[in-house]
């Protein structure tokens, strides 16, 4: 298959407005839960988009490299990045925190905090093949079972 600007322009273009505009919704919080996994899966694709572009236009690319106007983006992009990364590592968002505390509270304390109920919770969690025994927090049923821990959130969430 030969690559298409026809195709791939269109592609790229509207991707790009689509991983922008959720992501400013969440810089916002504007329908938190929903813009996620559009902007996550979205963005994944926008990379194979923006790949495809790169390929296309690797001529006219190669003409700015040049040119030496790449040097300071990327050393502008990446000073921003790591800004951010620490300044994100130094106060992580208080979702973050209480989840974490939440995933290391005594399991009891953890359940009756998010309103589960532990018998049935355990009566789910055993039916999908999973041991709440030895567990003494939520993070050790995932560890103990060698699971992954949305599917032990999503198990103990559902009713």
């Amino acid at each position: 298959m030969k690559l298409n600007r026809n195709y791939i322009t269109p592609f790229v273009s509207l991707v790009f407005l689509v991983v922008g505009i959720s992501g400013l919704l969440m810089l916002f919080h504007l329908f938190d839960g929903y813009t996620e996994v559009v902007h996550e899966i979205l963005g994944a694709f926008f990379i194979i988009c923006a790949i495809f572009h790169i390929i296309l236009n690797w001529k006219a690319l190669r003409i700015h490299f040049k040119k030496g106007v790449f040097i300071p983006a990327l050393l502008g992009v990446l000073t921003l990045s790591v800004i951010l990364i620490i300044s994100e590592r130094m106060s992580p968002p208080v979702d973050l925190i209480i989840f974490n505390k939440m995933i290391k509270a005594p399991i009891n304390d953890a359940f009756k905090a998010l309103d589960v109920n532990y018998e049935k919770a355990s009566e789910k969690l055993r039916g999908n093949g999973i041991s709440i025994e030895k567990a003494t927090t939520i993070e050790d049923i995932w560890i103990n079972n060698d699971s992954n821990p949305e599917e032990i959130i999503d198990l103990i969430m559902s009713e």
